[in-house]
């Protein structure tokens, strides 16, 4: 019975945290590069090296994201390809809502900080993002 109670407590706690708020969108500019994937399973696969990474630029509600490729001389090669995004709040949740003339889609913020940003999407599929740090080779 005390096991019960235990997990209880915590579900209700868990589900008490305070979710993404409007202040929370200014840490989402930037560069990330995906960390770790968690599949609706519960399996979860580690990104050590990416070829590409997310550009995120929100001004207020609305913004881009937009595909580079970072480069050893510390550039990005980038196309002219970008997603729109519109930050939606419904109650606790925040959504980005992605555009692109072809396709709609949304993933919801988990966590958006400094250092780490989760975005989960409609099939469940969690990512997990860290700032992107360039390389940094010895001239």
């Amino acid at each position: 019975m005390r096991p019960s109670i235990s997990f209880l407590l915590l579900l209700i706690l868990t589900s008490c945290a305070q979710g993404v708020d409007k202040n929370d969108l200014k840490n989402i500019n930037g560069y990330w590069e995906i960390e770790e994937v968690t599949l609706p399973s519960g399996e979860k696969k580690s990104y050590t090296v990416n070829t590409l990474i997310d550009y995120f630029e929100l001004e207020g509600t609305k913004g881009f994201r937009k595909k580079v490729a970072p480069q050893l001389d510390g550039t990005f090669k980038t196309t002219e390809d970008e997603e729109a995004i519109e930050v939606l709040f419904e109650g606790s949740e925040a959504i980005l809502l992605y555009s692109t003339p072809f396709h709609k889609w949304k993933e919801t913020i988990l966590k958006a900080d400094e250092n780490q940003l989760v975005l989960k999407n409609e099939n469940e599929v969690v990512y997990t993002y860290k700032q992107y740090e360039p390389i940094n080779l010895p001239q």
